[in-house]
Order: structure tokens, then C-alpha cells, then sequence
């Protein structure tokens, strides 16, 4: 059924030439973006996945945040890695009200990986 070509209909104008008419509606760009950053940011649906996602979620920023603090690192490397962490921020608050449909979810995830952070110190 995939192979099967498209039934494209016309449909005469005033003017009497006919012109195609397309059947589907195309989303606008923006409404493109939120449905990315949506899909993007939700949470899976089977529980394995589920518990993967959290348990990563939690446990890479306090493998991250640990070796912060124990591994000497130069002074450009922490500076870069908190400009980072700042333009992350603003594309956080930006998300949340750009796409308020993610605001709790967003929320759950910042949540989670700052626990990791303290976890890891």
C-alpha cells in the first residue's frame, strides 16, 4: 500500500482552469518546533524505558558533577563548561514559555539532573 500513488482531485476555478488541491495541512514552522521540543522532552510510555531514562537522568550529572570536583581541571576548561551550563539555562527558560505544554516535564528533568548534581558532590 506504501507504493500506491497519491489521488490528486482539481477542481475548476472561476476563471474555468483547473488547479490542484492539496489535501493536507501543513503545520507552520513554529507549530513544527513545538511539536519537536514536545517530543523531544516527554517521557517514554513502556515502564523499562521509563526507569532507563530517570535512573541516566539522575545518575550522568552526579558521574559529571563528581569529577568536577575531584579532577584538577584548568582554570579555561571550568569557565567554558559554566558558559555552558549558563546558555543551557536561558534555553531552558526559553522552552518553558515558548511550549507550556513541557513546563512539568521540564521542570521534573531540571529537577532530576540538579539532584545528580548534588549527589555527585
Amino acid at each position: 500500500m506504501a507504493d500506491e500513488q497519491k489521488i490528486v482531485v482539481e477542481v475548476p476555478s472561476e476563471r474555468g482552469h483547473y488547479s490542484p488541491v492539496t489535501s493536507t495541512a501543513e503545520l507552520s514552522r513554529l507549530e513544527e518546533f513545538k511539536k519537536g521540543w514536545r517530543n523531544a522532552i516527554a517521557l517514554p510510555d513502556n515502564l523499562p524505558d521509563l526507569a532507563y531514562t530517570l535512573a541516566s537522568t539522575v545518575a550522568i550529572p552526579a558521574l559529571l558533577s563528581s569529577c568536577w570536583v575531584s579532577i584538577p581541571m584548568p582554570g579555561f576548561i571550568r569557565l567554558g563548561v559554566v558558559g555552558i551550563l549558563a546558555i543551557a539555562g536561558i534555553v531552558v527558560m526559553y522552552l518553558r514559555q515558548a511550549v507550556p505544554e513541557v513546563k512539568d516535564i521540564l521542570l521534573l528533568r531540571v529537577g532530576l539532573v540538579a539532584a545528580g548534581v548534588l549527589l555527585g558532590i
